[in-house]
């Protein structure tokens, strides 16, 4: 029923943003908006050598970003990190909360944003493309992004579905994009396809599309 009457709300908005033209302006937004504010990040590196800051920062990878599937699986790398962890631990440096702290900073979301018709540039890279024609796709703030780079944390992330059959032609993913709709605060999973495979991204952000064209610099 919420999810209902959710619907139902955003529906309205946009017949109210179509049949009033003006009455209702949408927002220019940057995607440092999507970011909420937060306090300020401790720095958890303090008192470690460049060295042994780089080395937190590999371990950390191994752990948060490295595919399971491609770990190291033999006692010796086991040891090693098992080792590492304590040595750490004894500089006072809790590897676990970093980690922790990391993700919740990468999926906070600005609530604020949460029904508010909204304009952005960013890159498209389509979910469903039919004859050249995008109606379903991810907003990146980076060309590239989700393809020859990792993934943009969540609250850079926006899943974008263009409304009343409008159909968006792409002719590069390298060009960036102006997008004007209702943004949704929401999280969830799409499913990216690439040249070699699929990647499940994580989203943080879902935006129903009016109007979308090529971005003019200002």
């Amino acid at each position: 029923m919420k999810q209902k009457i959710t619907s139902f709300c955003f529906s309205l908005l946009f017949i109210l943003i179509v049949k009033s033209g003006h009455s209702i302006e949408p927002i220019a937004i940057t995607w440092e908006n999507l970011i909420p504010q937060l306090p300020a990040q401790e720095n958890s590196l303090a008192g470690l050598t460049e060295e042994e800051a780089g080395f937190l920062e590999w371990i950390i990878y191994l752990r948060e970003y490295l595919p399971e599937e491609i770990k190291p699986k033999d006692q010796k790398f086991h040891d090693e990190m098992t080792s590492a962890m304590s040595q750490f631990s004894e500089k006072g440096i809790d590897v676990d909360a970093i980690i922790a702290d990391r993700r919740y900073r990468a999926t906070a979301v600005n609530n604020d944003l949460n029904g508010k018709a909204i304009t952005m540039a960013g890159y498209l890279l389509p979910l469903d493309l039919s004859g050249g024609k995008v109606t379903d796709f991810l907003l990146v703030p980076w060309v590239g992004a989700c393809i020859h780079t990792p993934p943009p944390p969540p609250n850079q992330i926006v899943h974008a579905v263009t409304v009343e059959a409008r159909s968006y032609e792409l002719d590069s993913m390298f060009a960036p994009v102006s997008v004007t709709g209702v943004m949704e605060v929401r999280s969830l999973t799409k499913e990216l396809f690439l040249v070699d495979g699929s990647s499940d991204i994580d989203v943080g952000y879902s935006l129903k599309v009016q109007n979308i064209e090529k971005y003019q610099q200002k």
